[in-house]
């Protein structure tokens, strides 16, 4: 049998570690922009020892003249939350999925809205898709997020994906030393 060093340096077995460590994040909302974060999403679910996920895709409409338009169709969106849940049965976490239609410019009003409905002990997000420069002067959904949630936010780093390496061999090749 394995065991540790516990308080005031008793040996405890790593199978009472196990049992008596209690589930912090039961609950968990994943929200995805397109299929291919459902990998990523489940692993990280899989990382927080989530035993419950919420998969949410936002289909996203603009306002244009007093009329609604959707960025996608129904289908494309209703893919999405099916390739995310997918990937979370796949990992053996059980999923759900939701849809919601939400305006541009409101994205993290619908994240919060969503947590809070569902009772989420946390909401795990992607890293800002926009430059820091955009991110000052746009905003981002993800530190909109941050600011309005009710639960713990868990925000996934972007790096080791192949697209930051590009844009920082860019930054770096226009600088001289």
């Amino acid at each position: 049998m394995k065991s540790d060093r516990g308080p005031a340096g008793q040996k405890v077995p790593t199978s009472d570690i196990a049992a008596s460590t209690e589930q912090v994040f039961r609950r968990v909302l994943v929200p995805v922009v397109d299929a291919s974060q459902a990998g990523r999403a489940a692993e990280l679910a899989r990382r927080v020892g989530a035993s419950e996920v919420r998969v949410l895709h936002l289909n996203l409409r603009e306002s244009a003249g007093g009329r609604l338009f959707s960025m996608e169709t129904q289908s494309e969106a209703a893919y999405v939350v099916e390739a995310a849940i997918f990937e979370m049965r796949m990992a053996g976490i059980a999923a759900t999925g939701q849809l919601r239609r939400a305006l541009v410019g409101k994205e993290a009003d619908e994240i919060v809205a969503e947590a809070a409905a569902w009772g989420a002990d946390l909401i795990v997000l992607g890293a800002s898709r926009r430059s820091v420069f955009a991110s000052r002067l746009f905003g981002s959904i993800t530190l909109r997020v941050l600011r309005r949630a009710h639960c713990p936010v868990l925000v996934a780093s972007a790096a080791g994906s192949a697209s930051t390496t590009p844009v920082a061999e860019k930054q770096l090749a226009g600088t001289r030393s």
